[in-house]
């Protein structure tokens, strides 16, 4: 395969197509390393000297990895674009090209390649480690993850009878406040929706005395720009409920490969007695189940609701190569 190292986001936004089309050929990618979520992320967070490697085979990109460079005095670090903010890194390759990925990464001029958030399926897990390099791995964060394989059309056939009866119990309770409907995200709406998580985000962790994950305008810009570019490619899956006239609850994820992912959501704090954020989960559920989704992932996190659930914790890795 022909090896390519892009070093500039002119060079990276230009290789946006073929990079999606192999996106899509991967089911095991997640939207982690998608270009809607990445390059939005390079032009957000990143300051530092890009080093993606593209491998084509006859003219067709078959492997991407995005990768970038930190340098400070006489010392080096490779990560993965997106450390920090993305729940799962990775290379993207429609066959095991890891081997070919590392060897590039070894000529860099990297003391060290700190490679995070790595699933435990990971063709950079395998992967031996490069003539005169070392290795460590190491646990990482957890993701919960509920299987819905087998569920049918129901949600019902997932959850315990008791959690059914309390469901049922949180959405009539939202009725009685007035006529409550699910909206999902289009063209038309995603822009208030858009806003409508921020605003609702922002006041549930304000009333915590805490300012949340979506408080700075960095992030808010890079949300602004990942959010049409996830719905445009039919990855992005944002669903809101309306009570009466109001939107009291938005979820924000996405989906791709056969799974769900359940990134964020807001609602009003003064609907927090009534679990309103159950039901809007629930909802999410419901809709990857009609898809025909067979894992709804809960990404990073052990908070106790996501195994109220049923999910089952998936650990991911770390695994650092050093000279």
């Amino acid at each position: 395969m022909q090896v390519e190292i892009l070093t500039t986001i002119d060079a990276l936004e230009k290789a946006e197509p073929e990079w999606l089309e192999l996106w899509r050929r991967v089911p095991e990618a997640t939207p982690f390393q998608s270009p809607m979520w990445l390059l939005p992320w390079w032009r957000a967070f990143g300051s530092h000297e890009l080093r993606v490697i593209a491998l084509h085979d006859r003219g067709h990109l078959e492997a991407i990895a995005p990768l970038y460079l930190l340098r400070e005095d006489d010392e080096s670090l490779g990560m993965f674009l997106g450390s920090g903010n993305s729940d799962y890194l990775d290379i993207v390759t429609a066959r095991d090209a890891s081997s070919t990925i590392v060897a590039e990464m070894a000529r860099m001029d990297c003391q060290m390649w700190d490679l995070q958030q790595l699933r435990p399926s990971s063709p950079m897990l395998q992967v031996a480690p490069p003539d005169g390099w070392s290795d460590n791995v190491s646990d990482h964060d957890r993701c919960p993850v509920l299987s819905i394989e087998g569920a049918g059309d129901e949600l019902q056939n997932l959850i315990s009878t008791h959690f059914q009866k309390k469901l049922r119990y949180y959405r009539r309770s939202l009725e009685r406040l007035g006529t409550m409907m699910f909206e999902s995200a289009t063209t038309l709406n995603v822009d208030a929706l858009t806003d409508a998580l921020f605003e609702l985000h922002a006041a549930r962790w304000q009333r915590r005395g805490m300012p949340g994950m979506l408080a700075d305008d960095v992030v808010q810009r890079f949300h602004r720009e990942v959010i049409p570019r996830m719905l445009s490619a039919g990855a992005l899956r944002m669903y809101a409920i309306h009570v009466g006239e109001r939107i009291v609850a938005v979820y924000y994820g996405f989906a791709h490969g056969g799974t769900a992912y359940y990134y964020l959501s807001g609602y009003d704090p003064e609907l927090e007695k009534l679990s309103i954020g159950t039901v809007i989960v629930a909802h999410a559920i419901e809709e990857a189940v009609r898809e025909g989704c067979t894992m709804f992932d809960f990404l990073r996190g052990a908070e106790e609701y996501k195994y109220a659930w049923g999910a089952k914790d998936r650990v991911n890795r770390r695994r650092q190569f050093f000279r």
